[in-house]
């Protein structure tokens, strides 16, 4: 029974040495990457909103003129 004690610990600081090493090393460097994907996905939203903008009174423009004809 000492052993199925002792192995119980071992697997404890195991998951205690894990848990640190993801809470100090990867998720300082997953939260960077995030933000940066964050910002580079908030640039592409923008770049297609004007892109729409521009369809939109492109073709409102279009319509306005067929009603003045």
């Amino acid at each position: 029974m000492d052993k199925f004690e002792e192995i119980g610990r071992d697997i404890e600081e195991a998951l205690k040495r894990v848990r640190k090493f993801v809470e100090e090393e990867v998720a300082p460097e997953t939260e960077k990457r995030t933000a940066i994907f964050l910002r580079e996905a908030s640039e592409k939203l923008t770049e297609a909103a004007g892109w729409l903008e521009k369809r939109r009174a492109a073709r409102e423009e279009k319509d306005s003129s067929k009603v003045s004809s």
